[in-house]
């Protein structure tokens, strides 16, 4: 069974499909905890073109299963909640991502295991390319943690990067920021990092022409409605 994949074919023969999500190879960014560890491990040592299967024993992928993860919560807490249990229901509580397993009179049975703890998992590796020139990394962490470059510039000035762009692109949050500067601090030569989002006048002004519009018309209507 396939649990995840970044090949549009694949996820669609398992069944596991997502049209929420944009299908393409990824940017592995080697030390920085975005795959396990002996996945890394592997990446580092692969060249560009070469493929490789790693086989992950439980303990080194998603843990053995626990007995003490499985617990029994009272129905009450449930409606509290007003979330209606039934077997196959993930929920979220406390924090806790589970799997309803059972529903029985006022108790309701959660396992809080990961779902492939206790598994045995293969990673399916290819490397494509190995991005060296810093101008082409930085553009590479853009796409990863942005998404993509279209209205986006990026550039490197001595040991500062600087991304700029549309507010639009930039709304992610303060964490997200963050893990682009920490990637960026451990992918190039850099000691500085500048997100600046650039305002165009055209869209604060369509903005403000909208708002004074909308005012406009609804003191209109208020008046209107005063005269009744």
């Amino acid at each position: 069974m396939k649990f995840d994949t970044t090949l549009e074919q694949i996820a669609v023969k398992e069944g596991i499909f997502d049209e929420r999500r944009k299908y393409k190879p990824v940017v592995a960014i080697i030390g920085q905890g975005n795959f396990f560890k002996k996945v890394d491990e592997e990446l580092k040592g692969m060249n560009a073109g070469e493929k490789k299967v790693v086989k992950l024993e439980p303990k080194d992928a998603f843990g053995e299963r626990r007995s003490e993860l499985v617990s029994v919560v009272a129905l009450k807490e449930f409606k509290r909640r007003k979330i209606t249990p039934f077997p196959g229901l993930v929920i979220d509580l406390n924090g806790m991502q589970g799997k309803v397993q059972s529903v029985s009179g006022g108790r309701v049975r959660v396992d809080f295991n990961h779902p492939l703890a206790g598994q045995s998992i293969e990673f399916e590796l290819e490397v494509l390319e190995k991005i060296e020139a810093e101008e082409k990394k930085a553009e590479a962490l853009v796409e990863r943690y942005f998404g993509d470059l279209g209205g986006l510039k990026v550039k490197i000035e001595g040991k500062k990067l600087i991304l700029e762009g549309p507010s639009s692109k930039l709304m992610n949050t303060d964490a997200q920021r963050a893990e682009f500067a920490k990637a960026a601090f451990i992918c190039l030569d850099v000691n500085e990092v500048a997100v600046a989002e650039v305002f165009s006048r055209e869209v604060n002004e369509a903005k403000r022409s909208d708002s004074g519009e909308s005012k406009a018309i609804e003191k209109e209507r208020s008046v209107e409605k005063g005269k009744k």
